[in-house]
C-alpha cells in the first residue's frame, strides 16, 4: 500500500446511527487501497456510540473521536482533519454515501494547479433522483456566483490547514466558504466525469449545524467574500439569498439580478421548482 497515498475519509455525525452505518460502509468499500476513516461523534445520545464501538472492533482503520458536548459540523470536521494521518482529505456527510470507486477516480483526477477535485452527484429527493452534472473546471469566478461544487471534495490536508480549515463562526455554508478560500489560494476545482456520490436531499433531513437558520450562514458567507465579487456577482448572490428566505421575486427582478449565462438555470427554477 506504500505506493498509494493515504486518504482520510472524515465523517461528522450526530444521532443518525442507521444512515451513518451506510456512509461508513461506503467509505470502507472503496477500491482505493490505502484509506482510514475518521468519525467525529458530536455528542450523540442514540445508538451511535454502540455502533461505532462495534465497527471499530471489526475494522482497524476506523478512528472515532467523541465530543462531550455538541460543537456543530464545522468544528467536527476540523477535529477530524486534526486527527487525520492522510496526505489527502475526503469529506462525507453521515446521511450521504459514496460509490465504490469515488476515491480511486478522484485521486486519478487530482493534479497540481487545482485546489481540489469533486464529482457529479446523484441527488436523492426520496420519490425521485436527479444527477447534478457539474462544470469540468470550477473557477473562483464561478464560485463567487454560487456554490457550484456541492458539499464535498477531495483535497490535500495541507491545503485545508493553510487556509485555516472550516470557519466555525458560520452557522451554515461552511463548505461553500472553504471552497472559495481554497480556489482563491490554490486554483480551480476539477470535476471527475463520473457520478460518485449520492446526496440525501429529503426535506426532513436534519444535518448537523450550529443553527437552524441556513440563510443566516449564507448571508454571513456573502458578507465575508463580497470584497472579491463583481457587482453582478453581488446582485446575483443577494437574489439567491432572497429566494432562500422564501421572498417573492418577479420575472423582471430575476432577469435584472441574473447574469445571462445563468438565465436558463433561473428560468427552469421559476417554472418547475
Amino acid at each position: 500500500m506504500s505506493n498509494y497515498p493515504l486518504v482520510s475519509a472524515i465523517i461528522p455525525t450526530k444521532n443518525r446511527a442507521k444512515l451513518l452505518e451506510r456512509a461508513i460502509h461506503s467509505a470502507l468499500e472503496q477500491t482505493w487501497e490505502n484509506m482510514e476513516v475518521i468519525v467525529v461523534d458530536d455528542a450523540s445520545d442514540d445508538s451511535t456510540p454502540d455502533l461505532l464501538r462495534n465497527l471499530q472492533n471489526q475494522h482497524p482503520n476506523i478512528s472515532v473521536v467523541r465530543n462531550e458536548y455538541s460543537q456543530g459540523a464545522a468544528a467536527c470536521r476540523n477535529i477530524a482533519i486534526h486527527h487525520a494521518k492522510g496526505e489527502y482529505i475526503a469529506g462525507l456527510d453521515d446521511d450521504d454515501f459514496w460509490r465504490p470507486k469515488r476515491i480511486e477516480k478522484l485521486m486519478e483526477e487530482f493534479e497540481d494547479g487545482f485546489a481540489a477535485v469533486t464529482s457529479n452527484d446523484r441527488l436523492d429527493f426520496g420519490e425521485k433522483e436527479i444527477v447534478w452534472k457539474k462544470k469540468a473546471v470550477i473557477t473562483l469566478d464561478d464560485l463567487l456566483y454560487y456554490n457550484q461544487v456541492g458539499n464535498q471534495v477531495l483535497t490535500r490536508k495541507e491545503y485545508i490547514e493553510s487556509v485555516g480549515g472550516y470557519d466555525e463562526k458560520l452557522p451554515s455554508a461552511q463548505d461553500y466558504d472553504l471552497w472559495i478560500r481554497l480556489a482563491h489560494d490554490f486554483g480551480p476545482i476539477k470535476t471527475a466525469p463520473h457520478t460518485l456520490q449520492v446526496v440525501n436531499m429529503e426535506i426532513d433531513r436534519d444535518r448537523i449545524s450550529t443553527s437552524g437558520d441556513e440563510t443566516v450562514g449564507y448571508y454571513a458567507c456573502f458578507e465575508k467574500h463580497q470584497g472579491k465579487m463583481s457587482e453582478q456577482q453581488k446582485k446575483y448572490q443577494q437574489y439567491r439569498i432572497k429566494l432562500a428566505e422564501g421572498k417573492e421575486t418577479g420575472w423582471i427582478e430575476m432577469f435584472r439580478s441574473t447574469p445571462s449565462h445563468l438565465y436558463l438555470k433561473e428560468v427552469t427554477r421559476k417554472l418547475f421548482l
